[in-house]
């Protein structure tokens, strides 16, 4: 039988390797404590276009800092923002805590965290007015929410329980994330071939 360590470094193990598999052009992560596979804090840069104010004025990198306390899996991760201003948004308290509504522990880490980021993306479908930890951005997005700038970002999600592939072949570069980009050495050769000129 596993003792309660060997539980949470399983989990822990677990939960890294979503993080491996979200990181890239969404998101990097660095562990402040523990050694890989078994952190238990990370520092986490986002990359996605979310809303700090009412005018509104858009803010596209964000650190924050994930803490997985010592009753983790049990009690929740706790994640807070550590640049400020902190994210204008409904279930973001004004002290840089995100208000994740219930708690599952069967909810990995990057599945957590993915539901995380659909808050700051200002997604529709995950945005609860109903339960506010910023009343005041609650009335806001309420106000706005016909207006057309939900959501401010529109990133697709990448399956955290998928790993994440990196191939460089034939001039392509692979993210993992279902779809593929050309390499700056691809756009450029083409564009000579089509006598210098951008095709949009």
């Amino acid at each position: 039988m596993a003792t309660p360590q060997e539980i949470r470094n399983r989990r822990l193990a677990n939960d890294y390797k979503e993080m491996e598999n979200i990181s890239g052009s969404l998101l990097s992560f660095e562990p402040l404590v523990g050694n890989a596979p078994y952190v238990e804090e990370y520092e986490v840069t986002i990359f996605v276009r979310s809303i700090v104010d009412t005018q509104p004025t858009y803010r596209n990198q964000h650190k924050l800092k994930i803490t997985l306390p010592e009753a983790y899996p049990q009690a929740p991760p706790q994640l807070e923002l550590l640049d400020e201003p902190f994210i204008y948004h409904p279930n973001w308290f004004k002290n840089g805590r995100w208000c994740y509504g219930t708690w599952e522990m069967s909810e990995g880490l990057g599945r957590h965290m993915i539901r995380m980021i659909r808050t700051l993306q200002y997604d529709m479908e995950i945005t609860n007015e109903h339960s506010p930890a910023n009343e005041e951005a609650r009335n806001w997005y309420l106000r706005m929410r016909n207006s057309g700038i939900f959501p401010c970002d529109k990133q697709d999600m990448p399956d955290p329980t998928k790993e994440r592939a990196v191939k460089k072949s034939s001039g392509f570069r692979i993210t993992g994330f279902g779809t593929e980009t050309p390499t700056q050495q691809d756009k450029s050769s083409n564009e000579q071939k089509k006598g210098g000129f951008r095709i949009h």
